[in-house]
Parts: C-alpha cells; structure tokens; sequence
C-alpha cells in the first residue's frame, strides 16, 4: 500500500453505513485531475469519525483524504474486459467546511508588517551600487 494525499470532487452522494460492530463507515467515490484527458476514479472507505464527516458532504463536493492507496482489479459485468481502479482507506479528510474563517479578536486595524524584501530594494537604491544599469535584450 502507498500513503497518500487525494483531493477530487465527489461523484456520487457519501453512504454513510454502520458495521456489524456498530461502528459507522462510509463509501465515496472521488473524480480526481490528473491532466489526462479523463479524470482517475478513486473508490475510498473511511471509518468512524471520518466517516460521519464525509457523509455529510454531497455530489460535487470538493474532497481531500489521507490515507492507504492500493490498486485494485475487476471484471466488467457487461463486456467481461478487465478494468483497474484504485482504492483509498481514508484516515483524515478536509472539505472546505472544515476551513473556519478566521476573524480578529480586536476591532482594532492590523498593524501592516514591513517587507524585507522592499528594505533590501531601498538599501541598493540608496547606495547605488550599479544594479539599476540598463540591459540591452
């Protein structure tokens, strides 16, 4: 198995199911960009917590997981052809739900930081150190 990081769009609403254990578990499918021509289908499973927070999200959501990667093989029920996927076991998963928007603790403006790099530009144009030269192209 391969660690990875995948991040694709929902094809397919999350099914959210619970485990003979009790425990919830939840099947999604990710169409993700790799700049073919078609997108790669990745079928992933998350467990508990996880899994709560992908079935909430919908058909169309954005989606990043981390976790197992392995390639998987199957037999087309119409044409019999052999077909490759990948699956993923996801460990951790972030939509853009999860982002909070972050808001100042005070009213008051942000004090603007200087840049350095624009410190270092007023150094050389003070000293004049010759970079200011005109270059023929």
């Amino acid at each position: 198995m391969i660690d990875a990081l995948i991040a694709g769009k929902l094809i397919r609403d999350p099914a959210l199911k619970t485990g003979p254990s009790g425990k919830p578990y939840c099947n999604f499918l990710l169409s993700v960009f790799t700049g073919d021509e078609k997108p790669t289908f990745v079928s992933g499973i998350s467990f508990g917590e996880t899994a709560e927070r992908i079935a909430k999200l919908a058909k169309g959501d954005s989606l990043a997981v981390v976790g197992s990667l392995k390639p998987s093989e199957w037999a087309d029920k119409s044409t019999g052809e052999i077909r490759h996927g990948l699956n993923i076991t996801a460990q951790a998963a972030l939509s853009p739900y999860d982002v909070k928007r972050r808001k100042p603790a005070t009213e008051t403006p942000a004090k603007p930081q200087s840049d350095p790099r624009a410190e270092r530009h007023a150094q050389y144009a003070v000293t004049g150190d010759g970079f200011d030269d005109p270059m023929d192209f």
